[in-house]
């Protein structure tokens, strides 16, 4: 990879004006990469031309210096597919070959996402090119339950969908919030691209889930955007697929496992699936069916201790997953937890890994934080670190602002809001410590 501190000369201006829309700490960090590493002088119009060239699947475009790598690409017509732009879905998934991005990271090395990944060199990316996401309309026909908080839908289209298996669409029921759900395949018989099949989970005052088969009846309206998701089978080679499901998580991994048995019977597979009780191992049928195939290996786990089943062993999925091999192919779906130990096994183990990663909606709070630089060499992030803390000591009200919209200073010192904000600030600052390599 080229080196950052070899780029010397290069212009930051467009950098500092993405990082100007994106708040306080993205513009902070994209200036403190400038100030330690660039050296740019704003003044100096020569070096404001600067610009590097990344290939994308051998497709060259430019960009500045601290530009958004998906902004770059789509202003100049490379179509990489994308979605939530907040490094969460895995829509805009690319694998660094060459170059230097800060931010974006993942688990794996050297896959990052375009949305949150910020260009400082030359640099070569492969992407998944993946069907193009669309607004499609249909009607629910079916509602049938699946286990006591399991919910079986069918919703018919009017248009084909054209989604990988493991993709996901975001679905709107006419007068209700849209919610992301993962079509899978039926338990007997073949898909139908006019008929997606979901498993939902029911939550308790949900929004969505709780008005099924009450206000949400068959016939209502329904409209469907995407697919998006980058935890899609990649069809060939015989190289070992794992799944690994935990609840509703079953659903885009059970998509994965139809459609490997159905075009590749004879490629090994191991599926871990596990459930809280043994009567929420709604998935009986899919599993009977899957152990049909010689080369699926089936794993499935049960939190609850019980006696009904001599098959079920007892614990969760991930305490029952095999070790894995550098070549394995890795998919995880299901609570947060299962995927993220799903993952270090994989990283641990140098597998490939898969995952879209799905959270309860909700007015949940974001961190004021989330710069990570874990991309970085220890040169650059010790460096960029010494800029931010000496601006975050000079300029408390600058990122007082960011907390809570007023400025420092404004409250006169030895009030209890004045102390509180100046323990946010200290905090602040220890949090940037931390960052050192």
């Amino acid at each position: 990879m080229t080196s950052l501190a070899q780029q010397n000369g290069g212009s930051a201006a467009t950098a500092t004006q993405a990082a100007n829309q994106s708040g306080p700490n993205a513009r902070l960090l994209v200036l403190a990469v400038r100030e330690a590493l660039l050296g740019c002088n704003h003044g100096d119009p020569k070096s404001m031309a600067k610009k590097f060239t990344v290939l994308a699947n051998g497709q060259a475009f430019t960009a500045y210096p601290g530009d958004l790598l998906l902004d770059a690409a789509l202003l100049q017509g490379i179509e990489l597919t994308h979605d939530c732009r907040a490094g969460q879905c895995g829509s805009c998934l690319v694998r660094v070959l060459g170059g230097e991005f800060l931010g974006g990271e993942t688990t794996q090395p050297n896959l990052i996402h375009a949305c949150r990944a910020r260009v400082f060199s030359d640099a070569q990316i492969r992407y998944d090119k993946l069907p193009p996401p669309r607004r499609n309309l249909g009607k629910l026909v079916r509602i049938e339950p699946l286990a006591a908080d399991v919910l079986g839908l069918t919703i018919k289209l009017n248009e084909a969908s054209n989604h990988l298996p493991g993709q996901y669409y975001r679905f709107s029921f006419r007068g209700f919030p849209g919610r992301c759900y993962s079509p899978t395949a039926p338990f007997a018989g073949r898909s139908n691209k006019k008929m997606l099949c979901l498993h939902v989970k029911i939550v308790r005052d949900g929004a969505v889930s709780s008005k099924l088969g009450n206000l949400i009846q068959t016939g209502h309206a329904v409209s469907v955007e995407g697919p998006f998701g980058s935890a899609f089978l990649r069809p060939g080679g015989e190289r070992r697929l794992v799944l690994a499901a935990s609840g509703t998580g079953f659903a885009p991994v059970w998509a994965i496992a139809e459609a490997s048995v159905r075009v590749q019977p004879n490629r090994p597979l191991l599926l871990v699936v596990g459930a809280r009780r043994l009567n929420a191992l709604y998935m009986i049928p899919a599993l009977q069916r899957l152990a049909s195939f010689p080369a699926a290996t089936l794993i499935v786990a049960v939190e609850e201790a019980q006696t009904a089943s001599r098959y079920a062993r007892q614990g969760t999925p991930i305490q029952h997953l095999p070790p894995l091999g550098g070549s394995d192919v890795v998919y995880a779906a299901g609570a947060p937890a299962l995927v993220s130990a799903v993952g270090q096994a994989a990283a641990s183990a140098g597998a490939e890994f898969y995952a879209d990663p799905f959270t309860a909606s909700g007015n949940s709070r974001r961190p004021r934080l989330a710069l990570r630089l874990p991309q970085a060499g220890k040169g650059l992030k010790s460096r960029v670190v010494d800029w931010l803390v000496r601006q975050a000591r000079r300029e408390k009200d600058l990122w007082q602002s960011d907390w809570d919209r007023e400025p420092f200073l404004t409250a006169q010192p030895g009030h209890r809001a004045a102390d509180r904000r100046e323990g946010r600030a200290d905090n602040f600052i220890r949090q940037l410590e931390s960052w050192r390599p």
